[in-house]
């Protein structure tokens, strides 16, 4: 009988990314190995802007998506919840790539979803995809932050 393998063997993508990492000495991401029925992987790490520090994470599975989360903000107040909804979906509609979403737990998140099957699958596009997505909240991340404390930009 043959031996199971981990997660992260089981997941060429993201052992590919692990590589790709290496090779490119890049150094700012921790992993860990979610034991589910797709294998996945999480690379997190942070984004900054504005001076603010950003949990961000990529999620390699063994679907054809790959994701890229940022942590927005936490703690939105309940009151603000349909104006900041609002707004979101404004930006969901400007932004082709970027997904905002305002978690039932008052955290805001953008998504970004790439989709990759093995034989397709791009590390440095998603390189490439995390310096765009730093751009965006250079420009938008004031004007999100001004909407959920209330203060138009």
């Amino acid at each position: 009988m043959a031996e199971k393998k981990s997660g992260v063997e089981e997941n060429t993508k993201a052992l590919q990314f692990q590589e790709f990492l290496m090779e490119s000495n890049i150094n700012v991401f921790s992993t860990e190995t979610i034991d589910d029925d797709y294998n996945t992987v999480i690379f997190r790490s942070r984004v900054e802007t504005h001076g603010q520090i950003l949990p961000m994470a990529i999620l390699i599975d063994t679907s054809i998506f790959t994701l890229i989360r940022t942590q927005i903000v936490t703690g939105v107040a309940k009151a603000k919840w349909l104006e900041v909804k609002e707004f979101l979906n404004k930006l969901n509609g400007e932004y082709k790539i970027f997904k905002y979403y305002l978690h039932e737990n008052g955290t805001i998140y953008l998504d970004v979803c790439l989709p990759f099957v093995d034989e397709t699958f791009d590390c440095k596009m998603i390189q490439l995809i995390l310096s765009v997505l730093v751009q965006h909240l250079e420009a938008a991340y004031p004007k999100i932050m001004a909407e959920v404390w209330g203060e138009k930009a």
